[in-house]
């Protein structure tokens, strides 16, 4: 049981003795449990607004995703790493991290221009061309399907075209 649940126990069964009692001294005693849960909720609600989290962004090229993420206030996996070496095992884990602390997870999606390049350097014969998706940006999608703080930040206008929505657009 947390914390607010022993609270509430505890005032309803010193509710529930203070009835029996029924006198003037059993409603001072009412009173003082009643402002001690009280300033214990508010205590609580100050604690739970101090933790919480930014959000988080994802989409494809760090660049982008960090601007955006700078943008809005929100945070990216870099921040997560805290200096260390990122890894595809370490973004899994931070995608799962963040889903088990319910962060709002922004998608700014793919990026268009360089999936516009892509396909003309492949239509000018060029050599080591990049595949057609970051293996990172589609983990993290793949993780993030049903996901309920999942939110696309994102429109696509075309094959190779798209745009970020901006927070004044939301």
């Amino acid at each position: 049981m947390n914390a607010l649940g022993r609270l509430l126990a505890v005032g309803s069964e010193w509710g529930s003795y203070v009835a029996l009692d029924g006198g003037a001294a059993g409603r001072g005693l009412a009173r003082e449990v009643a402002e001690e849960a009280s300033e214990q909720l508010g205590r609580q609600g100050a604690r739970q607004a101090s933790r919480e989290l930014k959000p988080v962004v994802i989409g494809e090229n760090m660049d982008r995703v960090r601007a955006y993420a700078r943008m809005i206030g929100a945070e990216t996996i870099n921040d997560w790493l805290a200096g260390r070496k990122w890894s595809l095992e370490l973004n899994k884990v931070w995608v799962q991290e963040m889903m088990r602390q319910g962060q709002r997870v922004y998608d700014i999606g793919p990026d268009f221009a360089r999936r516009l390049k892509r396909f003309a350097a492949i239509r000018a014969g060029k050599q080591g061309v990049p595949p057609p998706i970051s293996e990172a940006y589609n983990l993290e999608r793949q993780i993030l399907k049903g996901y309920p703080n999942y939110i696309k930040r994102y429109i696509r206008t075309g094959r190779w075209e798209g745009y970020v929505l901006r927070p004044d657009d939301f």
